[in-house]
């Protein structure tokens, strides 16, 4: 579905990982791990045509991308960034409802199936009942859940969240993991982000780690996160646990 083959990411002055080369299969989660600045929202800009790679290239259903059309892309791929902004005093469900625009045909509006759908993926968050407050109104935590709400909305078989769990309250994170294992049992794939090496154990296929020097690894997570690699990747000694329910823990020492 999705490819990489011998990518490298950054910009002109800087290059920040290089031989990336990895495939997405249908229903799979990989999660992909790294300290601040190491190119993590790089690689999703690259992957989504929205930012170039300095050599290799990237792939969506075995073209590449950049011979895509950003209508394609979008019918393909769904992306929740970081940062939020741009969407000035929209509703809610409006904002929700802007996912479907590839689905529909030019300048026309989105009728009362797309209302639906926006609604439903509203209600899967618990956010249904915030559908007609102003979006810059909400909270940050508040603002995430509609923009993971949107991209489940856009109903593509492909999912980037970046950092999916930031700025979301203990409850709402695991909202945001169930989830993400509801999609992958679905047949949606799902390439996300996180600071905390619990989330990939907990429900990542496989992981992709890169390092400051922006050093590669990529394998079934189990295998990918250790306590030599933790270690490593952040700079701290770490241990991994295992509780009696078998969830791995993460813990710095």
């Amino acid at each position: 579905m999705l490819s990489t083959h011998h990518l490298a990411i950054g910009y002109s002055t800087r290059r920040l990982a290089a031989d990336i080369s990895f495939s997405l299969q249908p229903g799979e989660a990989i999660a992909v791990l790294g300290p601040n600045g190491c190119g993590k929202s790089t690689l999703f800009r690259t992957l989504l045509g929205l930012h170039p790679g300095l050599q290799g290239e990237v792939r969506l259903g075995g073209t590449r991308i950049n011979d895509l059309s950003a209508a394609e892309i979008a019918l393909n791929m769904a992306y929740v960034p970081q940062v939020t902004s741009g969407f000035f005093n929209f509703s809610v469900i409006e904002v929700v409802e802007m996912a479907r625009m590839p689905h529909l045909a030019w300048y026309a509006p989105p009728g009362v199936l797309d209302r639906q759908i926006a609604t439903d993926a509203l209600a899967e968050f618990g956010m249904a009942k915030f559908a007609y407050r102003p979006f810059n109104a909400l909270s940050g935590g508040e603002q995430q859940l509609v923009l993971i709400a949107r991209a489940l909305a856009a109903e593509a078989p492909i999912i980037l969240l970046d950092e999916p769990t930031a700025n979301l309250d203990f409850g709402n994170q695991f909202l945001i993991l169930d989830e993400i294992i509801k999609l992958t049992a679905r047949g949606i794939s799902v390439l996300f982000t996180t600071h905390n090496p619990d989330h990939a154990l907990r429900i990542a296929h496989r992981t992709m780690t890169i390092s400051r020097e922006g050093n590669i690894d990529c394998g079934l997570t189990k295998e990918i996160l250790n306590n030599a690699s933790l270690a490593a990747l952040y700079g701290l000694k770490v241990q991994l646990i295992e509780g009696p329910n078998g969830l791995i823990t993460a813990v710095g020492r």
